[in-house]
């Protein structure tokens, strides 16, 4: 069957027959009806470009919610990316720090040990000074000793002329 359109349904004639039904209620009814199927293609027309425009905003919509995803999925991955390295490299920095405090710690306790060893050597060398210096003073005093024995022995030449004539 094909489509009526409402200009084709007005312009339709019938044959007369002798009983056949009133031509001008017939002619009056399918004014109505062409009418009524006008109306109702107009509307169909109106929905119809309304559906095309609703599709299109789903279609757009669906479209713009695939990429949100997307965007979020690549986004959310970035971001685990992101932690994950910032975690490793916050593994690094702290294995690097606790490397370099070992070696400064290493490095303190041999200066330690150095000083110590210098620090015994100074002790040791000052206990011989002191003990030459003792000893340098014995002997200046030993001999001051024997100085003063050596002039209380001493006689005046005069006396050892007298001792000779007499």
């Amino acid at each position: 069957m094909q489509d009526l359109t409402p200009l084709e349904i007005q312009k339709q004639t019938f044959s007369r027959t002798i009983k056949g039904y009133n031509p001008d209620e017939v002619r009056a009814y399918l004014h109505l009806v062409a009418e009524e199927i006008e109306r109702l293609v107009r509307d169909n027309d109106r929905v119809s470009r309304e559906v095309a425009v609703l599709r299109d905003d789903l279609e757009d919509h669906s479209n713009r919610e695939r990429i949100l995803k997307d965007t979020l999925l690549s986004a959310q991955k970035v971001a685990e990316d992101l932690t994950t390295n910032a975690r490793k490299e916050a593994e690094l920095i702290v294995k690097d720090a606790e490397l370099l405090a070992d070696r400064l710690i290493a490095q303190a306790m041999q200066r330690v040990g150095d000083l110590e060893r210098s620090i015994g050597d100074l002790k040791i060398e000052r206990r011989a000074a002191r003990n030459k210096l003792q000893a340098t003073l014995d002997t200046v005093q030993q001999m001051v000793l024997l100085d003063a024995e050596e002039e209380a022995n001493d006689m005046p030449l005069t006396s050892l002329f007298k001792q000779r004539n007499q």
